[in-house]
């Protein structure tokens, strides 16, 4: 029998705090919760305001869980008030809250918790929450216009408090329970005004890979593993495309020039426009409207090759394929739609491909999808442990290498940081780096993000160890013309991350690049990223 390693856990702990929680009739816990002076952990808190909270401590303790919000950890928990758990069970036809299924009750309970994190009022932004549920799940903020009275999760329940301490996390009050999130892209597809657009999709090929959750892969051993990748759509209603003029899928492949046989090949013009609308990874409006310091653009890679998207922040508005000397851009109509697996965000053009200019980039050397999606802490910014992942060689497409000896074990590590690291959380970027042991005369390659093409000034910035002498010795070689013969990665002062311009190189055209970086000492290399500013 196969043995399955669930990469999309959150964590592993979690995953057997509450299976135990919910697979039993007794509250595996309940003998051991906790108080701490006046204050009180989370179960006791809610249980001690049940003329507001005692619908949800009802089916917490339905679901075996009561007793696990007591445990002395870290969890952000998103409480319905008593009404709206009435009206949960009055949509769904329950009479009590003990008819609803035992385990249909705990998923619940786990879709409102985040475990192993406190995500106060402070951390709200538009979009989704970086720290996801005990389900895998990211839930989204949204602030309509009203202030913090228009607040809401998911889009359907609004915040009626914010930060209820307790002894071990916080609490805030929702107005409703939320619906569990099961839509995929596909479905939200069906669903919306988007006829045009899903016919195209399904003519491309895209159904099936918008429609998966998880995708099963061969791991570590040779065991199969269950990866869960994450997607972004521009998608485009039927209304914008009429606007435009066009009024059906052959209409579309017309204006493309697509013709009328298959378009499933990537070369096809209505398939590159499908591919043009999609990112390989979930990017939410507010991580869209996230720019290198000191710029206002920035560029998106796509499924489509080398063709971008251009992101332009424009007194506080977002704006795609922004074009000055034609005063033309795209705007939101709606973003945000939370799936299951990914972010819709609606636009008001038809959106073709667009030539954008060049723009700074920072290449994040961790910012590759087949990476986050067999990472469980990717990026997550509130770790209570330092967080290490381990690759094997062929685990990932997205990286190349040749060790000495070639069978050399802890080649790649990518490693997330806690709060508490210093230098290693709060100054590299995204607290998150690579870790390279390649042995003496090893080398890794890895593809950039997509580069206008222009001259660039190439910057590298990476957390560099303090060692007795200095050691990660390496060269830097980009699409085999050497940038820099010999760099040491690591100093003789303090933990610091460290900038040294690696040199100028100019792009005769738009597309990627590949970087080799060559081990001379054998010892380990850190890196963080590499900026591309271009040069006028």
């Amino acid at each position: 029998m196969n043995t399955k390693i669930f990469l999309f856990a959150k964590r592993c702990g979690l995953l057997m705090l509450l299976s135990l929680a919910f697979q039993t009739c007794k509250d595996a816990f309940e003998d051991q919760t906790f108080t701490a002076y006046e204050e009180l952990p989370i179960g006791m808190y809610l249980r001690e305001h049940s003329d507001e909270y005692g619908r949800w401590v009802e089916l917490m303790e339905h679901a075996g869980m009561y007793a696990t919000l007591n445990l002395r950890t870290t969890y952000t928990f998103f409480v319905p008030t008593n009404a709206g758990v009435e009206r949960y069970l009055q949509a769904h036809g329950y009479g009590a809250v003990t008819d609803i299924p035992r385990e249909e009750a705990a998923y619940l309970v786990r879709y409102h918790l985040i475990h192993l994190a406190k995500v106060d009022l402070g951390q709200f932004q538009s979009g989704a929450i970086n720290d996801r549920n005990a389900t895998d799940d990211n839930l989204f903020v949204e602030f309509r216009d009203g202030g913090l009275d228009a607040v809401y999760l998911n889009g359907e329940s609004r915040f009626l408090r914010f930060d209820i301490q307790a002894t071990n996390g916080v609490i805030h009050v929702i107005e409703d329970v939320l619906e569990p999130l099961t839509a995929t892209i596909a479905d939200r597809l069906e669903t919306g005004d988007f006829g045009i657009f899903r016919e195209a999709v399904i003519a491309t090929g895209y159904e099936t890979m918008l429609r998966t959750v998880y995708t099963e892969e061969i791991g570590p051993g040779g065991f199969p593993i269950e990866v869960r990748y994450h997607y972004t759509l521009f998608a485009v209603s039927d209304a914008t495309f009429a606007a435009a003029g066009i009024q059906s899928l052959a209409q579309l492949a017309e204006r493309l020039g697509a013709g009328t046989g298959s378009y499933n090949s990537p070369e096809n013009p209505l398939h590159q426009y499908i591919s043009y609308h999609l990112l390989t990874q979930l990017r939410s409006y507010s991580e869209l409207g996230q720019f290198p310091e000191g710029e206002t653009v920035k560029n998106l890679n796509t499924l489509a090759g080398s063709q971008l998207i251009s992101v332009t922040d424009r007194g506080g508005e977002l704006l795609l394929n922004y074009d000055p000397e034609r005063d033309s851009e795209i705007r939101f109509l709606e973003f945000d739609i939370p799936c299951k697996n990914g972010v819709v965000h609606e636009v008001d053009h038809w959106m073709p491909l667009f030539a954008p200019p060049p723009v700074v980039v920072v290449w994040e050397v961790t910012d590759y999808p087949d990476l986050a999606a067999n990472v469980t802490q990717y990026r997550n910014p509130s770790l209570g442990a330092q967080y290490d992942r381990v690759f094997q060689q062929g685990e990932l497409e997205s990286f190349r290498w040749v060790s000495q000896p070639e069978d050399r074990a802890g080649v790649l590590t990518y490693r997330n940081n806690r709060a508490a690291d210093g230098i290693w959380y709060s100054e590299v970027l995204n607290h998150d780096h690579l870790r390279i042991e390649l042995g003496e005369s090893g080398w890794i390659e890895m593809e950039t993000p997509v580069i206008v093409q222009g001259t660039y000034r190439l910057t590298l910035v990476w957390p560099s160890p303090r060692q007795a002498n200095p050691t990660g010795i390496c060269a830097f070689a980009l699409d085999g013309q050497m940038l820099r013969e010999r760099h040491t990665i690591s100093n003789t002062s303090s933990d610091r991350v460290l900038t040294e311009t690696l040199g100028t190189v100019t792009f005769e055209e738009t597309t990627s690049h590949t970087l080799r970086v060559i081990s001379l000492d054998g010892r380990l290399i850190t890196l963080d990223y590499i900026r591309f500013e271009p040069i006028q």
